[in-house]
Parts: C-alpha cells; sequence; structure tokens
C-alpha cells in the first residue's frame, strides 16, 4: 500500500535544510524516530500524519520506512482549511470528515505524526460548539494510537510562530529544538529508571515554585497523594524529544495552587499566566490574565475538566528554559507539570506494566491540557518534595545517580 499523496514543500523548508548543521540533524532525527522511537518493522504499514511545514522532515521519514520494507501511507491535515471548512459542516457532516483518518489510523501499524500548523491560532474563531465536534471525532479517528492499539511517534516541527513566541530567529530556534533531541537518551533512561523506582516507593509528592516572590498569587505549593500509582519511564518512545516521568494524582487527592507564567495554546486558544486553587483534587478558582474566558471554557468541558489527569517532572537536560511550545515545554529539565484533565488509562508502557488511570477517565472530559511550572533560580526557584525529603531543589536533582537529567543552568 505505497499510496504516495501530494504534499507541499513551502518556502520555510527549503530555507531550514539550507543550513548544513540542520539537514544534518533531520537526517539523523528521522534515523532515530524509525529505528529507535517507532522500532518500524519490515512489511509494517506506516502512516505519516502532518502538517505541510513539517514536510522536510516527512520525506526523510518515508525514505527510511521504505528502504525498511514498509508500506507508507500519507494523512496531509490543512489547518488553515479546517478553519474555512468546518463552521458549514452539520454535526454529522463533521464526523464523516474524519471518516479518511480514521481508516487510515485503523489500518495501520504505526502512526508517524509531524505536528506543526504554520498558524497554530487558524481555528480559534470556530464556533465553539462546531470547535468541540470537531475535537471529538479528532479524538475517535485518533483513538487506536490513543488507546495503544496502534504504535505511534509525535514530532513537533518547530515553527516562526514559536520562534516569534520565544523572541528568536527561526534558525536558532530550530537549533535549541534539535539540541533537545541530541541527547543520550539510554543513559537519561536508565537514570529515571533510579527515579521511577524511588517515586514509586513514595505516598505524598509536594511541589513548590517561585516560593519568595512577594505576590503570593504567583507562587506555587500543590501536594497529592501518589499512594497506589505508579511512574512511566518515558524518553522517546511516543514523544520526540523526551523525556518525563509521569503519573497521576490521587484524583482528589490534591490540594494547593498553581502559577503557570507565560503564554499557553489550547485547540486554537491564546492564554496567559494562569492560577488555578484545588481543594481536594477540584479546581475551585481559575484565572488567565489573558484570555480568560477560554480558561473557563476548558473548565466547564465536562465532570472531570476540574481534576487532574498527569502529574509529571521534566527530564531533558538540553531543554533549559521556559518555552511556548507544550510538548517541548513539559520535557525541561528541572520543570514539573500537571494536566488538566484526564488521565491515561493503558496499564503497559514501554513494555513495563504502570498504574496511571486514577478514576478521572476520557467519558468525563475530552481535555488533557499540560501546564508546566520551571523551578530553575532564574524563574524564582523551587522544590520536589517526596514523603517530606527534597529530591530537586531549583532544577537539579540531588542523588548524584540522576545527574545526567540536570540541566547546565551556569
Amino acid at each position: 500500500m505505497n499510496t504516495h499523496a501530494e504534499y507541499e514543500t513551502g518556502n520555510s523548508g527549503q530555507e531550514i535544510l539550507a543550513d548544513p548543521f540542520i539537514s544534518i540533524a533531520i537526517h539523523r532525527m528521522a534515523s532515530d524516530i524509525v529505528n529507535q522511537s517507532a522500532s518500524v518493522q519490515p512489511g509494517e504499514k506506516v502512516l505519516l500524519w502532518f502538517d505541510p511545514p513539517g514536510t522536510p522532515l516527512v520525506e526523510e521519514l518515508m525514505n527510511r520506512c521504505l528502504a525498511k520494507g514498509a508500506f507508507v501511507s500519507y494523512f496531509r491535515r490543512d489547518l488553515e482549511a479546517d478553519a474555512q471548512l468546518i463552521p458549514k459542516l452539520t454535526e454529522t457532516e463533521i464526523a464523516e470528515y474524519f471518516d479518511q483518518q480514521k481508516r487510515l489510523i485503523a489500518d495501520s501499524d504505526v502512526v508517524l505524526i509531524v505536528r506543526g500548523p504554520a498558524n497554530p491560532e487558524a481555528l480559534k474563531d470556530v464556533p465553539e460548539e462546531k470547535l468541540r465536534i470537531y475535537n471529538e471525532q479528532y479524538t475517535r479517528a485518533h483513538r487506536p494510537r490513543i488507546t495503544g492499539e496502534t504504535r505511534w511517534t509525535l514530532f513537533y516541527w518547530p515553527l516562526p510562530y514559536e520562534a516569534e513566541k520565544e523572541g528568536m530567529e527561526y534558525g536558532e530556534y530550530f537549533r535549541l529544538v534539535l539540541e533537545a533531541c541530541n541527547q543520550p537518551w539510554k543513559e537519561i533512561k536508565a537514570a529515571q529508571k533510579k527515579l521511577v523506582d524511588k517515586l514509586n516507593g513514595g505516598k505524598t509528592l509536594e511541589l513548590i515554585a517561585n516560593p519568595d516572590d512577594p505576590d503570593p498569587e504567583r507562587r506555587t505549593h500543590v501536594t497529592m497523594s501518589i499512594e497506589g500509582m505508579t511512574f512511566a519511564n518515558s524518553t522517546i518512545d511516543l514523544n520526540f524529544p523526551g523525556s518525563e516521568v509521569f503519573s497521576a494524582p490521587v484524583k482528589d487527592s490534591v490540594n494547593g495552587q498553581i502559577f503557570a507564567p507565560g503564554e499557553y495554546l489550547s485547540g486554537s486558544k491564546l492564554m496567559k499566566d494562569i492560577i488555578l486553587r484545588i481543594e481536594n483534587g477540584r479546581i475551585v478558582e481559575a484565572h488567565a490574565a489573558g484570555n480568560d474566558e477560554a480558561l473557563q471554557e476548558i473548565l466547564n468541558s465536562g465532570e472531570g475538566a476540574r481534576y487532574f489527569g498527569e502529574v509529571a517532572l521534566g527530564t531533558n537536560p538540553g531543554l533549559r528554559r521556559r518555552l511556548f511550545n507544550t510538548l517541548l515545554n513539559e520535557k525541561v529539565g528541572g520543570s514539573f507539570h500537571m494536566a488538566i484533565g484526564h488521565c491515561y488509562e493503558f496499564d503497559t508502557y514501554s513494555g513495563e506494566p504502570v498504574s496511571l488511570n486514577n478514576g478521572n477517565t476520557e467519558d468525563l472530559t475530552p481535555v488533557h491540557w499540560d501546564l508546566t511550572v520551571l523551578m530553575h533560580p532564574q524563574y524564582g526557584g523551587g522544590r520536589v518534595v517526596l514523603d517530606g525529603e527534597n529530591i530537586s531543589e531549583n532544577g537539579q536533582f540531588l542523588d548524584p545517580e540522576l545527574s545526567v537529567l540536570n540541566p547546565d543552568l551556569s
């Protein structure tokens, strides 16, 4: 089934490839994704799902999959075209619009995703009800990979939009992302195994950030039970680049305050400086300094949207600053993130048994939205406390055996 659909490279892709360092790095990345992350095998059916800006990587992935004897098909998303079309469709027609994606994903052994629409805010003016249906149908189409029935790996193609958010030249930003991809994954995975073992032996997790800010609303201090839950050791199996260790809090045990500074994007809606107050697991008060209406819409999108489905520690030492891109930001070494909304329901990860289901399941809300907080000194510092013991201070794990996870903050 070698279905070679038409796709376009675009000027941004050609300009990036003109840099020999970036071109070589893309070759290496494609090899790592196909051979390590997804472990593509001869005869397997591979779906390349992508946004147009990521076409240079898609071409490399295609070549490596075909060289391994895999069968390749494509799905090219056009988010701006969706933004024009979806408001004109009925609920039934929106469901039918996703039929091709559903068939392709259901028929695939592996899905390789290169996400990165030229305009991530393209859907912001789609009527709320139509956008809700659109997002629900997307989730249904991708369910085989979400539930673990189909293997998948996701890479976020760096965008000029994101570079502008970071105040960086595009080439400089692209190199930053590539540095995060070029890490000693075997050593990181081994160190994370030790961290996972330690966390799995604990009962209470306490996360503290920016504790000395003169404005108490800009501080983070949240506690939760993790008793009975276990952490997954994640490097580059699903997200490229990795890495993190993640689990879920006991649903009704979270208490305190989280302040997530900076801009956040969810469903094409941009928000800024988010504060959450939590009592017995439930978000009882929430505000965003920018676009508070969008935040309230998220929290009102089902019974489970005011609870948390994930808690995680970011461990990529190549990421040393806060980033706008959600996938990268949650991986920053010396950070933590918590996901508003549903938990993960799979019971194995990378062949290891895990306990991640805290009861806040997807039927309670379609939302799973990560908010990341850094604990580096430049962001006000912080601590990770397990059963009363500091295991990380100011973005650095204290156990020397975990030093490979520590970003260089000098």
